[in-house]
């Protein structure tokens, strides 16, 4: 439906001031181009035809770019050096955007595609990965350099890095974050790194970086930390992170010691392994060190040698609120609640065998398909609805797959904290499949076909919920004809008598609650539109006509609009006559009818 030009108004330019700020060159900034598919231009990077073409062009465009700028590379393999020099790193600067994902002949950051055009930074200098040869690999893949949250790498995978030395290069393969590297990673994968101390794929000491959107996956981190290792560390930050199959002595995917800050929101863990004893399988946190966990799903990790496979808090504070710790095993594939979860601060969350803590359950979280890597709750899932809105962390919006976080789904109770609607236990929320675009919903028994044997009279569900409803059952039946793109969609109701005082309710939400003789199965915002005493009962549309009524009377006042796109709910109350179905009562409500405009 078209919107109304009042409301095209207001919205055409702030969409267009967005794409001005999208598209607009920032103020004393340069972009620098590389595509190491090239095999003619200058190679001095200032445009895609004269991009840096070698295989290390992405760090002669970090030696060529200063803050404000930003670096786009073109899909390919990209390595720190063009020589066999291990010591070598893509040297992250202050200021600096590098982006990965595009083909080649972009003008806009908006067009490229990460996961179309794969680009990559390895640490592989002899081209020998691929036959088990690892020891005259980078390193490190990336080192921070001390650079700030303004450095941003987005849009890679990187891979390959082995720190298998001494001193600073025995950890963290695919990234050195020390003294002070606070960058930024978005959107990439880091697979297949690894070190012999700890943080197969990131080390970080006295730093504080963020990773949002990246998948750390088959990293190996030697003592501690198949993923990372973090020391002296404050407010690290992963939100909508993977870790999936890393591998170490004491932490799986994360070892957090020595008085390290940790955020951790909407993240998923599975398949980590710490081999070690006193080891935690997915998150080990010691030595005064503090983790938060919010909705984390923290699934099938292992520790063969010792209890914690899920998270194990040692000397320090972990609090795990709106999560799920379940199937992770311990010693002899024992899959107990110590083996979920030793030593944190646990509510609100689903927690194999039980665990004390205000609004914990133990049901079987009922996931999809874990083994097709469907972590995603079932309909039947306990954890629907069952978190706590107060532990939402300040800004947290979306889900690991980035949908709402906060939806509601009609057939599942409310058991958590808050005002509807609840969160979900999970890094995934629960998606309840949409209702029609253009049809009937919500007859009787509250499903979309109506009762096929009628009710015994009885008010709201004494012989079955909302039987008054029920079109067989003697209550009205609510239709549409007409097509809501076309914006002439009629409703009627067959109240009897055809003169019945008939009132045409619109809602923005689904209920299920008791009015009157029937049952209301929609809510929200109520708007009462324009009714007809005339036979057939029947309001008109366009929407351009619909009265808002908040007194009850049909007098108009003032029109209502419905953007394009919007979902509502219809239904019809009416008044009762002396002789139908249910007498005393004297007033009854319809089925739903919902429409996509």
């Amino acid at each position: 439906m078209t919107l109304p030009s009042p409301f095209r108004a207001r919205c055409l330019p702030l969409l267009a001031l967005a794409a001005a700020l999208l598209s607009a060159p920032r103020a004393q900034a340069g972009t620098w181009y590389v595509d190491v598919n090239l095999a003619t231009g200058a190679n001095n990077g200032t445009s895609w035809a004269d991009a840096f073409r070698t295989v290390d062009g992405v760090a002669l465009a970090l030696t060529a770019a200063s803050a404000n700028d930003q670096i786009w590379v073109a899909q390919g393999v990209y390595k720190p050096t063009a020589t066999a020099t291990r010591t070598i790193y893509h040297n992250l600067k202050t200021g600096v955007e590098v982006y990965g994902g595009f083909a080649g002949g972009e003008t806009l950051l908006a067009q490229r595609d990460f996961q179309l055009n794969q680009t990559t930074l390895s640490g592989d200098l002899g081209n020998n990965d691929g036959s088990a040869i690892f020891t005259d690999n980078s390193f490190h893949v990336i080192n921070g350099n001390a650079a700030a949250a303004t450095a941003v790498v987005d849009g890679f995978v990187i891979t390959g890095g082995n720190a298998n030395s001494s001193a600073n290069q025995d950890r963290g393969g695919a990234f050195l974050l020390i003294s002070g590297s606070n960058a930024t990673f978005r959107n990439c994968t880091v697979i297949n790194n690894r070190c012999t101390f700890g943080g197969g794929a990131g080390y970080i000491n006295g730093s504080s970086p963020t990773f949002d959107n990246v998948r750390f996956e088959s990293n190996q981190g030697g003592s501690f930390g198949g993923a990372f290792d973090m020391a002296s560390a404050s407010n690290v930050t992963f939100r909508r992170c993977v870790f999936l199959g890393n591998t170490a002595a004491r932490a799986g995917a994360l070892e957090i010691f020595s008085s390290t800050n940790v955020n951790i929101t909407n993240c998923l863990f599975a398949g980590n392994i710490a081999t070690g004893v006193n080891a935690g399988g997915a998150v080990w946190v010691g030595s005064s060190s503090t983790a938060t966990l919010r909705f984390c799903t923290i699934v099938s990790n292992s520790s063969p040698a010792g209890a914690g496979a899920g998270v194990l808090v040692t000397g320090a504070t972990a609090t795990v609120a709106n999560s799920i710790l379940y199937f992770n095993s311990g010693p002899g594939g024992a899959q107990t609640a110590i083996n979920q979860a030793t030593g944190a601060t646990v509510t609100y969350s689903c927690v194999q065998g039980g665990l004390a803590g205000t609004g914990n359950i133990s049901g079987v979280p009922q996931l999809v398909n874990p083994g097709l890597g469907d972590y995603s709750l079932a309909a039947n899932s306990p954890c629907i609805d069952a978190g706590s809105n107060s532990a939402i962390p300040a800004g947290t919006t979306v889900d690991l797959y980035n949908n709402n976080r906060r939806v509601d789904d009609p057939s599942t109770p409310d058991t958590g904290l808050g005002t509807a609607p609840l969160c979900d236990m999970g890094c995934l929320e629960f998606l309840p499949p949409p209702p029609p675009p253009f049809g009937p919903f919500c007859f009787g028994d509250g499903t979309l076909t109506d009762h096929t044997t009628p009710c015994p009279c009885g008010n709201n569900g004494s012989a079955g919920r909302g039987c008054a409803n029920s079109f067989e059952a003697g209550g009205a039946l609510l239709s549409a004809t007409g097509t809501a793109a076309l914006d002439n969609v009629v409703l009627e109701s067959n109240a009897t008598p055809g003169t019945a005082f008939t009132l045409f309710l619109q809602h923005d939400a689904l209920a299920d609650v008791t009015f009157h003789d029937g049952t209301l199965c929609a809510g929200g915002t109520l708007v009462r539109l324009r009714g007809r005493a005339a036979v057939g009962g029947q309001a008109f549309f366009p929407n351009s006509n619909f009265a808002n009524d908040s007194t009850l009377t049909l007098s108009q006042r003032g029109l209502v609009t419905v953007g394009s796109g919007a979902l509502r709910y219809y239904s019809a109350w009416y008044r009762n006559a002396s002789t139908t179905f249910c007498p005393p009562a004297t007033a009854n409500v319809t089925n739903g009818w919902q429409i996509q405009w």
